[in-house]
């Protein structure tokens, strides 16, 4: 694992080399959003109305010792949920997982930030889109929350990833006719795009990152969707592996923001950073989750649109885990796209999580820099 850690502080090289490349990449940002404005195809979404809505920016904290995360309590009464491994009732077990597409586009002239929901997922998947721009599937299954967004349009990639969850709620807010016609003749998960109650637009951000989705209303419409499988195995046992600071991420594109994982021990969370800020949802949670799955994935040109690139999430690839601040080598596995994500390591034996939440992270090999 030495070698390993040594040999990704050296993908990217040193951290002046990255900024110089970013400062680059600002003067491209505006050609950027103009790309993904002619690719991101989301249609209105019929029915939604416009509501007032009293959310503002939180300030970012500093020191971190002032960040607050949504409260995890392993001990309180239920049975542990497939995707965190902590407890929760009958009722939310019950219930299948929403897999919502949320905006993550962050720019100096505009910015999906702060989103609703984020740190009530149980797991966050992000993906690349057109321009370097990145979004984000929040599943949701354990744990409610009012408000998850902004939503935003479906890629193909969403056609493989969302049964990675099951016979999940797929929640987005329209895409192009070639993406919709592969979202709807998947039959892997239930499609969960439409109106009012379920979505509705607020008054105090600008189309089209205005869009949200009430989890409580979705999952009073449920169709034929399920439980999702488990994510696991999960223990509290410290995991072998490097000891890490936090890694950094580099997402190929004219409009890719940084991004950057910071490993705090006292809050025993990976922090997460972008654009040289503490992530943070409306809600005013700081995004730290107990682990972070480093998926290395294919990206190729999507059938239905060129410029769009589309992770492949189904066979086998590298992956890094990290959890209780150490970095675990890792091999991905799904054998179809009903299959759940299985991390196995080099004997073949289950990599565990710690219970918690988790964020999947869908790069291209060479993209992380290991920090300390």
């Amino acid at each position: 694992m030495g070698r390993l850690a040594g040999a990704a502080r050296a993908l990217l090289g040193n951290r002046w080399g990255r900024a110089a490349l970013a400062l680059v990449a600002v003067v491209a940002v505006v050609v950027a959003v103009v790309v993904l404005r002619g690719g991101d195809s989301d249609e209105p979404v019929a029915g939604t109305t416009t509501t007032t809505t009293t959310d503002s920016t939180p300030t970012v904290p500093d020191p971190p010792s002032d960040l607050r995360f949504l409260p995890e309590d392993p001990d309180a009464p239920g049975s542990p949920a497939p995707l965190t491994g902590l407890p929760a009732s009958d009722d939310a077990l019950a219930r299948p997982a929403i897999a919502a597409k949320v905006d993550n586009l962050d720019t100096a002239s505009e910015t999906a930030r702060p989103q609703a929901g984020l740190a009530h997922a149980d797991v966050v998947v992000e993906q690349l889109v057109e321009g370097g721009i990145t979004r984000f599937v929040a599943v949701l299954h354990s744990t409610g929350v009012d408000d998850v967004g902004p939503i935003r349009s479906a890629r193909t990639t969403d056609v493989d990833l969302v049964p990675m969850f099951g016979r999940a709620l797929f929640a987005y807010s329209g895409g192009n006719g070639g993406v919709l016609a592969q979202v709807r003749g998947s039959g892997r998960f239930v499609d969960a795009s439409g109106g009012e109650p379920v979505y509705h637009r607020v008054s105090d951000r600008r189309a089209p990152h205005n869009l949200f989705l009430r989890p409580a209303q979705q999952w009073a419409r449920p169709g034929d969707a399920t439980s999702p499988p488990a994510l696991g195995p999960f223990s509290t046992a410290i995991a072998d592996g490097d000891e890490v600071e936090g890694v950094t991420l580099s997402w190929s594109g004219a409009a890719a923001v940084g991004v950057s994982w910071s490993w705090e021990a006292g809050a025993a969370r990976w922090v997460r950073y972008q654009n040289d800020s503490v992530h943070l949802t409306s809600e005013g949670y700081a995004i730290g989750p107990r682990n972070v799955v480093l998926m290395f994935v294919e990206y190729r040109p999507s059938v239905v649109d060129a410029r769009s690139p589309e992770a492949v999430t189904v066979g086998s690839g590298d992956a890094w885990v990290l959890r209780d601040g150490r970095l675990i080598g890792a091999r991905w596995e799904r054998a179809d796209a009903g299959s759940p994500l299985t991390l196995v390591d080099d004997e073949g034996a289950a990599v565990t999580l710690t219970p918690g939440r988790t964020w999947i992270e869908l790069l291209a090999p060479g993209s992380v820099v290991v920090d300390g």
